[in-house]
């Protein structure tokens, strides 16, 4: 159904950029809806996952440092200690002094994390292949780079207050 329609707007959307850029931000939200559903049902927040998801595949010994952890994160980094705060209270992480610098602490899953995260993510992963079921391979493909070519141009030339 095209996007209009979904949306129930009376008229056209007045260019094919902005129609683009919508699908793409509406998706998007729709996506963020639903995984945020997901997670709740694990006792989780999306940073939370994507936190336990960075420990468990992109660290060499399952522990970061909180600045690493932000630089790496999805969303909003700017709150990485109170979330690894809460993380810690609820017993999914712990912080351990950096024996390089004890200035730095690095952030490791507990078992109860490890735990909730293997449920979690096996109820992502079957979710996420279920929602992009309807694309080949090849198109999986094309949407990737699609987004990239989109992301790279915000980079080079981003919104500005003016604009």
């Amino acid at each position: 159904m095209p996007l209009k329609d979904e949306l129930g707007f009376p008229n056209p959307i007045a260019t094919r950029a902005h129609e683009t850029l919508l699908n793409v931000v509406v998706t998007a939200a729709i996506l963020g809806k639903e995984a945020e559903k997901l997670f709740q049902g694990h006792g989780l927040t999306g940073a939370q996952f994507d936190i336990l998801m960075l420990l468990e595949h992109q660290t060499s010994d399952g522990s970061a440092d909180q600045s690493t952890l932000g630089r790496m994160l999805v969303v909003n980094r700017s709150n990485v200690t109170g979330l690894v705060d809460r993380m810690e209270r609820d017993g999914l992480v712990k912080r351990t002094a950096d024996p390089n610098d004890r200035r730095v602490n690095r952030v490791r899953m507990t078992h109860e994390g490890a735990r909730i995260l293997k449920k979690a993510e096996q109820a992502y992963v079957a979710r996420t292949h279920d929602v992009v079921s309807a694309l080949s391979a090849g198109d999986q493909e094309t949407l990737c780079r699609l987004l990239e070519k989109v992301r790279s141009t915000l980079r080079r030339k981003p919104l500005s207050k003016k604009d």
